[in-house]
Order: structure tokens, then C-alpha cells, then sequence
């Protein structure tokens, strides 16, 4: 849930163009295709001004408070069966098991994940995607990318986009109107993205000298986190599916387990 729609389209864009657009070797490591990238981060910046704000102004008018509320836990507990497939492929057993009990519980005391009842019973949200699985199995990131609609990304994150998309429980279910109400879904996903995550993207850059090149060293180093185990993002880089609650302080990681449960798993914040 964490990416829309839109990554395919734009992952194919990346496959014909990027190499066209491939910068001199004077380019940050890990970011071959910077020239295209900032022109993507451009082009964001410009949809930003003109669609994206003005929307995302207009979709927290008409939710706002609790219903608004309601919306994103919501939209976080579609991601839970994601989250519980990844936990399991990366051995997390315990984390695992809260994701599932988190899920089972909001989608029926919580009518269907409209109410956190599981955060208040000590069952924490911790997003994880594809991407991480295959970080954790050793695969390398690849070139960094920014896509517009789509963020900050990399190859192996956009091609666990595809296989978290799939893992959408909207993915498998039949029911009236399907194309509408997905279609419906992936844009309040968006927004609800745009709203729950601008006022820490502004704190990040709006005093960056570069920041695209802060945007980018900053989402680079929560993913090796991530990777590694840690509990919390590093510099608190929003993410879509952020705990409801206080983060929990990241742990030392010098000793992370490439693959399994992390030796400290945290404790729930306080309620």
C-alpha cells in the first residue's frame, strides 16, 4: 500500500529512458541515473504546486478529525497481510504474530481496521515490503530512483512494489464496482500518504541546501536500516505506514541478524 499504481508505468519509463539518461561518474554513489532523477524530483515539485497540495488540502477538509483517522487506519490495516507475508519470509516469527493479531483484531472489533483497537492492546504497527526481504536475503538496492506519484525508490524496492501490491487483500477478493472502488483506494492511499507525511518532509528540506540530495541520503539510510532491523527510521523519514503511536527508539544494530527475528524486538509505545 505503500506505493500506487503508478510504479509500473513508471518503472517502465525508467527501464526505456534511464539509460539515456545515465550521468558522468562524477554523480553520487549509488545514483547513476541523477540527471534523470532530478528532473523527475521536478516534475514532482511542479505537480506538487499545481494538483498534489491543493488535493491533499481538499481530501483533509472533507476527512477531517476522526473520520480522517478512520481512513488511515484503514488504508494501514489493508497493508497488514503484506506486512505478516514478509515477516514470515524473513523468518520474524514474533513480529509475525503481531502483525497477524493486529489484523484479525482490527478488522473485527475495529470494523474493519476503521478503529485501532490493536495499538491500545499493545500490538504495534511495523511496516515491512518485498523490498526489505530481499535486502535481508542479500540483495543488493540497486541504483537509487525518484519517480513522480511514486517518490524516492530504488530497483529492488520498485520491484517489491509489485509483489506488495499483489498482496492487497482488495487484490483477491470479488465484490461490485471493483475497478472504481481499487481505483478509489489507490488515490486516497496517495493522499492520505501526501498528508500524513508533508509536515516532516518540510522540517527535513525546507532548510536543505540540496534537497533532493537530502531527500535521497536520508530515504537510502532508512532502507539499510530497515535492512538491518532497526526499530525506527533513521532521522524519522516518514514512511506510509508510521505506528499511530510515539516511535519507539532505534536500537544499536551492529550485531542485526541479517535474516529473523531482531534480538531486541521493541516494546509497544505508551498509550
Amino acid at each position: 500500500m505503500r506505493r500506487t499504481a503508478f510504479a509500473a508505468f513508471a518503472g517502465a519509463l525508467v527501464i526505456g529512458g534511464a539509460p539515456a539518461a545515465q550521468a558522468a561518474s562524477s554523480h553520487a554513489p549509488g545514483d547513476p541515473w541523477e540527471r534523470f532523477n532530478r528532473a523527475a524530483y521536478a516534475v514532482e515539485g511542479a505537480l506538487d504546486r499545481v494538483l498534489l497540495h491543493p488535493a491533499a488540502v481538499l481530501f483533509r477538509k472533507i476527512s477531517p478529525g476522526v473520520a480522517g483517522q478512520g481512513v488511515h487506519n484503514a488504508l494501514v490495516n489493508l497493508s497488514e497481510p503484506g506486512a505478516f507475508f514478509n515477516d514470515m519470509l524473513q523468518l520474524r516469527f514474533r513480529r509475525a504474530g503481531n502483525t497477524a493479531g493486529r489484523f484479525v483484531t482490527n478488522s473485527t472489533i475495529g470494523f474493519l481496521g476503521l478503529f485501532d483497537v490493536a495499538s491500545h492492546l499493545g500490538m504495534v504497527h511495523r511496516d515491512n515490503e518485498f523490498g526489505v526481504t530481499l535486502g535481508r536475503y542479500g540483495v543488493h538496492s540497486g541504483p537509487y530512483l525518484y519517480l513522480p506519484l511514486v517518490g524516492p525508490t530504488t530497483v529492488r524496492d520498485l520491484i517489491g512494489t509489485g509483489v506488495d501490491a499483489a498482496l492487497n487483500p482488495l487484490h483477491w477478493v470479488n465484490y461490485a464496482n471493483r475497478p472504481g472502488i481499487s481505483t478509489g483506494v489507490a488515490v486516497a492511499t496517495g493522499l492520505d500518504l501526501k498528508v500524513t507525511t508533508e509536515p516532516q518532509l518540510n522540517a527535513l528540506l525546507s532548510d536543505a541546501a540540496d534537497p533532493y540530495a537530502t531527500l535521497r541520503s536520508v530515504y537510502l539510510q532508512n532502507k539499510e536500516g530497515e535492512v538491518r532491523g532497526d526499530t525506527a527510521p533513521i532521522d524519522n523519514l516518514p514512511t506510509f505506514d508510521e505506528p499511530t503511536g510515539p516511535a519507539a527508539p532505534a536500537p544499536a544494530t551492529a550485531g542485526a541478524t541479517p535474516v529473523g527475528d531482531d534480538p531486541q524486538p521493541a516494546a509497544p509505545p505508551p498509550n
